[in-house]
């Protein structure tokens, strides 16, 4: 029988940083006094995702897959960690081809939307594997949300300290780039195994579909993919840096198409950052002013998926 360890190295390392973060961003940046002796207790940062062994308690996994035993899907990621997708294939044959769907945050594959728009989008001829979008720890949330503070650096006549504000300034930045890199890394892990799945089914990927934050993460892995999908954001939230460089690393990207979903008012704006930016393949369509990303809009913005795809086919 395999065993799996209980903790993954980037666990361990991402659970260390947490602790280092949350007791600089106490702080607040302010110099450390040289009458303070013993630093407060700093909750444990570690998310249930990092303590692996069969399960990813934070998302409901076990229960998952017990629900839906067909479907579900462990696939292998590094440091023996793995995570539960759900597979649904097509109910039509033969395929129109796979979709990989990555949820917003904080929902497993098959909560909040990604589930009704998986089942939907299968009724219409795709292969569609769902993945499910662990929640950032607290501090990290911080970090996504805000923009990059730019690091202080120390006078070359000062000998560094580390009690210094600078110092405290540098430390907190090489954190946040570790804290950072590897929760996007866990992300951008799960889209490579998935994408893996279905072409050891021999399923054609079309197009990647990220819900809400997932819009985030689906970016970076949709640029760097070869041969190039279709790139599908439904209702964005963009965290402000990633907003901020998305024209940009669009630009250099060969993306054949990319479609967006929204009610947000930010999305006219974004399409002409994109249009100033030479980005040809972006197309928007609005949804209507304040609707919610909810399951019971599966079955409405699957059409609208599977008719863009359509026209897409017929394009090439």
């Amino acid at each position: 029988m395999r065993r799996f360890r209980t903790m993954t190295r980037s666990g361990s390392r991402m659970s260390l940083c947490g602790c280092l973060l949350a007791v600089v961003l106490a702080g607040g940046g302010a110099p450390v006094s040289a009458e303070e002796k013993v630093a407060p207790t700093v909750p444990d940062q570690t998310t249930p995702d990092e303590v692996r062994g069969i399960v990813s308690s934070g998302l409901g996994e076990w229960g998952l897959s017990r629900r839906f035993p067909d479907s579900a899907l462990w696939l292998d990621l590094e440091d023996e960690a793995r995570t539960l997708a759900l597979f649904w294939p097509e109910t039509e044959t033969p395929a129109r081809g796979a979709l990989i769907i990555l949820a917003d945050e904080g929902e497993n594959a098959e909560s909040g939307l990604a589930g009704a728009l998986a089942r939907e989008l299968a009724h219409r001829k795709f292969a569609v594997l769902a993945l499910g979008l662990e929640p950032p720890t607290a501090a990290l949330e911080w970090i996504l949300e805000r923009p990059r503070p730019v690091p202080v650096a120390e006078p070359e006549e000062q000998s560094p300290d580390a009690s210094s504000p600078a110092t405290i300034d540098v430390m907190a930045s090489e954190v946040v780039d570790e804290l950072e890199a590897a929760y996007r890394a866990r992300i951008h892990q799960e889209l490579v195994a998935g994408a893996a799945e279905l072409r050891e089914r021999e399923y054609e990927l079309l197009a990647v579909i990220g819900i809400g934050r997932g819009s985030n993460h689906t970016v970076p892995y949709a640029v760097e993919q070869e041969p190039p999908s279709a790139l599908i954001w439904v209702g964005p939230k963009f965290y402000p840096r990633d907003a901020s460089r998305l024209a940009e690393a669009l630009e250099k990207a060969s993306l054949p198409r990319i479609l967006e979903l929204s009610s947000s008012d930010e999305s006219g704006q974004r399409k002409a950052d994109l249009e100033r930016a030479g980005v040809e393949s972006f197309s928007l369509q609005s949804v209507g002013s304040g609707t919610s990303f909810l399951p019971r809009n599966g079955k409405a913005l699957a059409g609208r998926i599977s008719a863009w795809l359509k026209v897409d086919a017929r394009q090439q």
